[in-house]
């Protein structure tokens, strides 16, 4: 009997006891169970270097080429693990570039905005100290006054690179102590009063109630207040006034505002102003000079407060809101 036939008969319960026949049964049962499995165990394998890949690729930051068959349900759940992935790389990886270029467009403006000042501090003290130089009094002091201003500029930039790079290696301290708000807000509009003056912007300041006193380190958070200060003097062209308020919240908070009525703020850059780097326009800082770094300092030195910082601009109103805690540690805290 050929195996063919055997295949076409009705077994009866006789033929398959018969040994013949079920060494035949026995034979293709194990052929079936040993297709099977090496069929699993292929995809299993196929899944494992699929896994292996997206891993490696993750560890090393690249690109992973999935095969084209992908048409079982597992197969679909990896494809998706795959495509999610690989959009999340896509996004960073389009995130580093766009740092990479803010951050070396940041180091040229770095330079010009250092050498530009010097370059003028040394022309006119040289011009003040030659010998051989006949001055009015009158001139004299102009020239002497205009490489104080540069001098200042310099002190500035230089003091916003400090700060950063003690914000990014997490060891910038706290010197945390009582003070009095309004006369922190004094203090810092008292350096703008003759820059605001010719630019014809009035500097107030409005509290509620008018004494608030708070914990924190107020060395830090004026510097805070003059980074907010600086920018709307630098950005707010036609700008008539620059605020500071302040206002105690019933959950113990103090909310400090920043307000001043010039350009409106793009509402898509509103979300990205804190971020390292990033700056609403090129030009603007090309003209006005900065590293673009103020608010990052501002956001860096608001949260080691505990506090938060956000932006608020329309065609009216441009307002930056700092929200503290009253009270701080009152000791020298190491973050």
């Amino acid at each position: 009997m050929l195996f063919f036939d055997i295949l076409k008969e009705r077994p009866s319960w006789s033929s398959w006891t018969s040994w013949p026949s079920f060494c035949i049964f026995t034979g293709l049962l194990t052929l079936l169970l040993l297709v099977l499995t090496i069929r699993r165990a292929k995809k299993e394998v196929r899944m494992m270097r699929l896994v292996n890949e997206l891993q490696s690729a993750i560890e090393k930051e690249e690109k992973v080429q999935l095969p084209d068959k992908l048409t079982g349900p597992m197969d679909q759940q990896i494809k998706e693990i795959f495509d999610l992935t690989q959009q999340q790389f896509d996004e960073e990886h389009q995130e580093q570039l766009q740092m990479a270029a803010s951050k070396e467009e940041m180091m040229t403006n770095i330079s010009h905005d250092l050498r530009t000042p010097l370059t003028a501090i040394i022309g006119y003290l040289g011009l003040v100290v030659t010998p051989t130089t006949v001055m009015q009094a009158e001139d004299e002091k102009k020239y002497l006054e205009t490489a104080y201003h540069k001098a200042n500029q310099m002190k500035v930039l230089v003091e916003d690179l400090f700060e950063f790079a003690k914000l990014q290696s997490s060891q910038i301290t706290l010197n945390v102590s009582d003070f009095s708000l309004g006369d922190l807000f004094d203090q810092v509009l008292a350096n703008y009063a003759v820059e605001a003056e010719k630019k014809g912007i009035r500097l107030t300041t409005q509290l509620a109630p008018e004494l608030i006193v708070m914990a924190g380190d107020s060395e830090k958070l004026a510097r805070v207040l003059i980074n907010l200060v600086e920018n709307a003097l630098k950005y707010g062209q036609g700008a008539s006034f620059i605020k500071l308020t302040a206002q105690e919240k019933a959950d113990g908070q103090v909310e400090i505002r920043v307000v001043n009525n010039g350009p409106a703020i793009p509402e898509q850059s509103l979300n990205q102003l804190f971020n390292r780097f990033y700056r609403v326009e090129s030009s603007r800082n090309t003209k006005t000079g900065g590293t673009g770094l103020g608010l990052s300092i501002v956001k860096g030195v608001i949260d080691k407060h505990h506090g938060q910082v956000r932006a608020e601009s329309n065609a009216d109103l441009t307002a930056f809101i700092i929200t503290l805690p009253k009270q701080q540690e009152k000791e020298e805290v190491n973050v």
